[in-house]
């Protein structure tokens, strides 16, 4: 098991929302780079999101987030917003190990297949957000139509892993919906990444029984629920 430490970015500030609602803060830092390093320190690798341009579809944070990349010498996959081939070049660029694709992976087949042409699906991870069993899109705020196993399998062809938040978990701190990742992977051999609602070690320790290798973590080391140097002490 792997654990990637979440810097979530809104109005240039590190934050931890609940249910991805901007009003909901449970943590909020005015140094995203200073919280980037901390977490270097006890990690391999970062998740860096651009909540205003996932939301907002601004760029307000693009500089915040190549600083990151260009001094905290460890790979980062990074994800909001990204909407066009241009975006996805300049951030990869920059130095992004990977990027998420989230909405625009729902609806705009065609950046995919440029991206896959240009980039190979190596580098994309697509982001499934999920509140029961409908993607939800644009930063949470809109369902899409789409189930979640549609999604799954209309989509493996361009996606080197699944990025699957259960939304009605995130930031809750009650544990990680296993039901649902059970599931999905008995659907399909693309790596998943779990996100939402883990708050301890034990939630780690299950999601690597049931076949779970790389999980993002947030709110929980925010709060001091999950030590990272105890994760590398438990997991290597």
């Amino acid at each position: 098991m792997k654990v990637l430490p979440a810097v979530d970015i809104l109005n240039r500030k590190c934050v931890q929302l609940v249910g991805g609602n901007p009003e909901n803060k449970v943590f909020e830092d005015a140094d995203p780079l200073t919280i980037a390093k901390m977490w270097a320190e006890y990690a391999d690798y970062l998740h860096l999101i651009d909540l205003d341009a996932a939301i907002y579809n601004t760029s307000i944070n693009r500089d915040i987030i190549k600083k990151i990349l260009s001094e905290v010498k460890l790979p980062a996959e990074v994800g909001g917003g990204i909407r066009s081939i241009e975006v996805f070049r300049e951030l990869i660029e920059a130095g992004a190990d990977k990027l998420i694709i989230g909405t625009s992976a729902i609806q705009n087949l065609e950046l995919l297949k440029k991206i896959k042409e240009e980039f190979g699906k190596e580098r994309v991870i697509i982001a499934l957000d999920v509140k029961g069993e409908e993607i939800s899109i644009s930063g949470w705020t809109e369902g899409s139509g789409l189930s979640i196993y549609d999604a799954i399998r209309s989509l493996e062809e361009y996606a080197s892993s699944y990025l699957i938040t259960s939304i009605g978990v995130e930031g809750r701190m009650k544990g990680p919906d296993t039901k649902l990742y059970k599931k999905i992977l008995s659907l399909t051999n693309v790596e998943i990444i779990a996100s939402g609602g883990i708050s301890s070690i034990d939630n780690l320790k299950e999601l690597d029984k049931i076949g779970i290798k790389k999980a993002v973590v947030g709110t929980a080391i925010y709060t001091n629920k999950i030590d990272l140097k105890e994760v590398r002490q438990v997991f290597g």
